[in-house]
């Protein structure tokens, strides 16, 4: 194993209880239908995930840009099939926490375990999962095939800082979305 290698989070597969687990999904807007763009690469495979994560219930929030709001392009990418109970919010903040409307969607949800996915892994997902982690004390799950970023070296930085950063690396598992399972 190369020392690059090593750097790279590990997936471990993570059983969590559907009652006390959200999924939060950070600007997967319709930008992601355009196949030229990295975030069309999550689509097929967070569909799928989205769709077993509601059999078992599991809230789900959505989150797009704060300069999209109210425009066509705030939507939320197809393939991701958002139902209206779930709600799409638009923080003005790479930390999605900002603006305040995420942490009472958690906290009237019981949310102990808390799935981050999201387009870009070195900005809204490390943001969000940092503080997710230290300031709200959540167990955070990333699906290292739920995540990415234009650019390999951002991407491996961001997954590098998740893993080391004071007080939050400890409440940070990654997996994939199909070693997570509901139980």
């Amino acid at each position: 194993m190369t020392a690059q290698e090593l750097l790279k989070p590990q997936p471990k597969a993570v059983r969590l209880d559907p009652k006390t687990t959200a999924i939060a999904v950070l600007d997967l807007n319709v930008r992601c239908d355009d196949s030229s763009d990295i975030c069309s690469e999550l689509m097929p495979g967070l569909g799928a995930f989205l769709e077993r994560a509601r059999g078992a219930g599991v809230p789900i929030i959505f989150t797009s840009g704060f300069a999209l709001k109210g425009t066509p392009e705030a939507e939320i990418a197809t393939a991701l099939k958002r139902r209206d109970s779930e709600p799409l919010i638009h923080p003005d903040a790479f930390d999605k926490f900002q603006g305040g409307e995420l942490q009472p969607f958690l906290a009237a949800h019981n949310t102990k375990d808390l799935i981050i996915t999201g387009s870009s892994t070195h900005v809204c997902v490390l943001y969000t999962a940092t503080t997710a982690a230290r300031v709200y004390e959540y167990n955070v799950v990333i699906p290292l095939d739920g995540v990415n970023t234009r650019e390999a070296i951002n991407h491996d930085a961001a997954l590098h800082q998740l893993q080391v950063i004071p007080r939050a690396s400890s409440k940070i598992t990654f997996s994939t979305e199909d070693t997570i399972t509901f139980a």
